[in-house]
């Protein structure tokens, strides 16, 4: 009232500067005559100043110096965590400091100091045991309180790193009380709640426009189309943000898994309403995956039971072409049409996929189309229905092809050259060929040319042989190249941050490396026909050269 304001030894230019005007002291006698405010706001004052830590004249106590020290020595601690970021430096110092703090308010000595106080103090009303107990119950928590701040602040600004942090830090201080699994619900609560309404208004959004009735199959085509690919582009990228920015095993992440895979689910339900099982099936199965270990995964796996007999038949009879006659399966001489491959089989019918191809000599040559069949013994089957080249049978096609047309246009130059490089002699009786310069160039030709249709000779059968090896080979590396692309996009996502589905990458690097070793079993299998065969190609490139140089 006087006007008067003058600094003490208990100020801390730190905390900020202290108000000292007529209503700030009225406002402060107001808080300590509110038990719980005082109690509140006692737990954050120090009891001594340090310079007259070993000096200061205590009053009789039950409970020894060192209680006051400690909770001194923990504040200051939280008061040095509040001028550090909260990055990878400043977060472990905040874990220090809020393991010191619940080491001072978790012990019973701090207590008894403060029940000696309120009693030494004699206020009015006076705090009762029981608000001294609540407040040891919220005394982290409240002191963690700028934690929480940052990382909803961090939320608001699509700060990832920063709220994960914060997350991760508050999950290694489980151990220090409920509070921090309350604090991780706090600020993780707001972003949940969004995409668990985003799920919804999906649902509800493209849900209510698949008609529910029979023959409407291709009408709800192009909407379960469309609702699975804004599922993609808008449910799934806003699942990562939610993962990214929590502990791998918190509660909140297996409820969003949850509810993305309940949406996914639904999702399936719509696609038999388009009468596409298979689609159905495939998309039931991945939301059966995120959902592992959830109350959800029961109901996705009761839709998924429900599905399975109708995606199977399908799948196996869906694709098929009805044909009017069984081909011919006929060989002379090892040239003609047979089956080779076993694929896709089905347990049910006991039937499966084989392909039929023109072979010369039994080495496949051309497929021409591929069929599903039944085996009736003694090399008989039954064929079901045919079905269109798979892009594997299409490069084999191509190559064929382009082989033959090359070895074509080889013969018809080698040919040519040949042609014109004949001599034709004069009408002249003087004339003497055995002498002539040009009767040798013919005759080194004759020779040569003779010497690669020999060596060609050596080399159709074991090129027809090795030819299976190394259409196995092309597929192989085209199977490894797609799995090493994909492997090094999951490590790009690793590295920034993204994370992946550890079982997912482990499994595709197995399957390279098993291929890696068919494809070196292959080649050390065939290690000697294959250096023939590349001996003699050399050789014969050899020839050729020596060849065309004669005939220039």
């Amino acid at each position: 009232m006087l006007g008067v304001a003058n600094t003490t030894d208990a100020d801390m230019p730190l905390l900020g500067e202290i108000s000292r005007t007529e209503s700030y002291i009225r406002a402060a006698v107001g808080r300590l005559e509110n038990p719980t405010q005082r109690l509140s706001d006692r737990i954050f004052w120090f009891h001594m100043a340090p310079e007259s830590r070993e000096t200061k004249v205590q009053a009789p106590s039950s409970v020894p110096d060192g209680a006051e020290r400690d909770h001194d020595e923990a504040l200051r601690g939280l008061f040095a965590a509040f001028e550090v970021n909260f990055d990878d430096v400043g977060i472990p110092v905040w874990i220090r400091a809020l393991r010191a703090w619940h080491k001072v308010v978790s012990g019973d000595d701090y207590w008894v100091r403060t029940l000696e106080i309120e009693q030494r103090g004699a206020f009015e009303p006076a705090a009762f045991p029981s608000e001294v107990d609540v407040l040891r119950d919220e005394a982290v928590g409240l002191a963690a309180e700028p934690l929480v701040v940052a990382a909803r602040d961090a939320l608001a600004r699509d700060d990832t790193p920063t709220v994960r942090r914060i997350m991760t830090a508050l999950e290694a201080l489980a151990d220090t009380g409920s509070w921090a699994s309350t604090a991780q619900h706090d600020i993780a609560s707001p972003a949940v709640d969004r995409f668990q309404a985003l799920c919804r208004s999906v649902r509800e959004e493209f849900g209510s426009k698949i008609i529910r009735e029979q023959d409407a199959g291709e009408r709800n085509k192009s909407m379960c189309d469309a609702e699975l690919r804004h599922f993609r582009a808008t449910i799934e990228p806003e699942l990562q943000k939610v993962i990214q920015f929590m502990p791998p095993n918190y509660h909140a992440v297996q409820e969003s898994r949850e509810e993305t895979a309940l949406c996914l689910s639904a999702i399936a339900t719509d696609y038999t309403w388009a009468d596409d099982f298979v689609s159905s099936e495939k998309l039931h199965e991945e939301a059966l995956k995120l959902a592992q270990d959830t109350v959800g995964a029961i109901r996705i796996e009761h839709g998924l039971a429900q599905i399975r007999e109708a995606a199977r038949k399908q799948r196996v009879f869906g694709a098929l072409k009805p044909i009017a006659s069984a081909p011919s399966l006929r060989t002379i001489n090892g040239f003609g049409f047979t089956l080779y491959g076993k694929s896709d089989y089905d347990e049910e019918s006991r039937s499966y996929v084989m392909t039929y191809y023109f072979v010369a000599l039994f080495v496949p040559i051309f497929p021409v189309a591929r069929y599903r069949v039944i085996n009736t013994g003694a090399s008989g089957y039954r064929f079901l229905g045919k079905l269109p080249l798979r892009k594997i049978d299409r490069w084999h096609l191509g190559i064929a092809v382009t082989a033959i047309v090359a070895m074509i246009v080889i013969g018809a130059f080698s040919s040519n050259q040949t042609s014109d490089s004949t001599y034709t002699p004069q009408s002249s009786p003087s004339y003497d060929s055995t002498d002539s310069p040009t009767t040798s160039q013919n005759s080194q030709l004759s020779e040569l040319k003779a010497r690669i249709d020999s060596e060609r000779a050596q080399m159709a059968p074991l090129e027809a042989q090795l030819k299976p090896v190394i259409d196995e080979l092309t597929s192989l590396d085209a199977q490894m190249e797609t799995l090493n692309s994909e492997l090094k996009s999951l490590d790009e996502q690793q590295k920034a941050g993204v994370q992946i589905d550890i079982d997912d990458y482990n499994a595709k690097v197995k399957t390279h490396n098993a291929l890696l070793a068919k494809v070196r079993a292959l080649v050390a299998a065939n290690k000697s026909d294959l250096k023939t065969y590349n001996d003699l190609n050399d050789q014969d490139s050899a020839l050729v050269k020596q060849y065309n140089a004669l005939v220039k």
